[in-house]
């Protein structure tokens, strides 16, 4: 799940999931990063006013594109609105969601199969620690979908991680995917690409 209802208030008047990226776009790259995991499905979450992304996102057919009819006021009201939007598909128990912000174009696919791997091997929630830094993306069971919405208003996500038992991935420093916030992110992670690749 790929909450994108964000306003880049910080990026000024850019939109920052359309700034190019490695040909394409920053949503694109972050697109085909989980298109190419072992993902069953994509959906991703935006602002009902988003005509351009709207446009972009469609292009990719099998991407489960949720257009609220207002604009969520944080992540958590992006995530619960996902979460309602997959009960169509009837979860069990045994199934998993995986949630990641849309602004990580460093985000690779066997970060996210790795991901998936460890959600394999526990009923805990699974996520990746680099070095001392927590990242994305977090895989969570099922069965905590209903949690989400009794969180408290000044609740987010996280708060799921510290009421239940969490299996830590360990990932190398170097493979952090970073999120770009404002025009500094941006800059600094374009002379990074341009340095190359990390490994």
């Amino acid at each position: 799940m790929i909450p994108a209802a964000g306003q880049s208030r910080r990026m000024g008047s850019q939109h920052k999931l359309l700034l190019p990226w490695v040909g394409s776009m920053i949503i694109e790259h972050v697109l085909k990063a989980w298109l190419s995991s072992r993902i069953d499905g994509i959906v991703l979450v935006s602002r009902p006013d988003d005509a351009t992304l709207h446009k972009v996102v469609r292009k990719f057919s099998t991407v489960q594109l949720v257009i609220p009819s207002e604009t969520p006021a944080d992540m958590k009201r992006s995530i619960q609105l996902g979460l309602e939007h997959l009960q169509a598909a009837a979860p069990t128990e045994s199934d998993r969601w995986l949630i990641a912000p849309a602004d990580l174009p460093t985000m690779t696919p066997s970060l996210i199969d790795r991901v998936i791997t460890g959600s394999r091997e526990t009923s805990a929630i699974v996520a990746p620690k680099f070095g001392q830094r927590r990242g994305h993306p977090v895989s969570f069971p099922w069965s905590l979908a209903s949690q989400v919405a009794q969180l408290g208003e000044a609740e987010g996500i996280n708060r799921l991680l510290e009421q239940s038992p969490v299996h830590w991935l360990h990932v190398s420093a170097d493979q952090y995917p970073d999120d770009v916030d404002d025009q500094d992110d941006y800059q600094r992670l374009l002379r990074d690409q341009d340095a190359g690749p990390s490994q």
